[in-house]
């Protein structure tokens, strides 16, 4: 991302100013996400790096607004939403990985390729430098340490795919180590 660009973003959220909505906003949001998908641009491509059906994607693109689906994670900064992708993912950690805003995921290595799709906010990529919006995919390998940063002033959310899984203090974590 341009540096045009990015102060463009800055800027325009610096310009959002909260409002009282009215009182039945919320419902009628909610309401329209059950037949629609906020992240339909993106079905193809989390589809494709979770390899699964468009119709398995479509409903876990949905169950990322569902507050009850969201796990605590290593940090107060993150929230986990774990699903199992389809056969390609073997041996991965599969979800959604949620950053609050200023939060980090913490630097860390990879056991395997990881694989990441933004969905939502900005992060700053600290092995680059970085800052990547909605629809970049990042992809790293073994030996690049880095940590995720949230710059945008709502939660960064991403597909997180990580082979083998990733490397946090020296320690490798696992898709099925209880820590997650």
């Amino acid at each position: 991302m341009t540096d045009e660009r990015t102060r463009w973003l800055d800027e325009l959220e610096a310009l959002a100013e909260p409002t009282k909505a009215p009182q039945d906003l919320r419902a009628r949001l909610l309401a329209s996400t059950e037949s629609t998908n906020r992240f339909e641009d993106l079905l193809e491509q989390v589809a494709r790096d979770a390899d699964l059906s468009p119709d398995a994607t479509s409903a876990l693109l949905l169950a990322i607004d569902d507050a009850s689906r969201w796990s605590p994670g290593p940090t107060p900064d993150l929230s986990l939403l774990h699903f199992d992708g389809g056969p390609a993912t073997a041996g991965a950690i599969t979800g959604f990985v949620r950053i609050a805003p200023g939060g980090r995921f913490p630097e860390h290595d990879h056991g395997g390729e990881e694989i990441g799709v933004i969905l939502q906010g900005r992060v700053r990529d600290t092995a680059t430098g970085e800052i990547h919006g909605r629809g970049a995919r990042l992809v790293h390998q073994p030996g690049t340490e880095h940590a995720l940063e949230a710059v945008s002033k709502i939660p960064v959310v991403y597909l997180a795919v990580a082979h083998v899984g990733v490397v946090l203090g020296g320690q490798l974590i696992g898709p099925d180590d209880a820590r997650l």
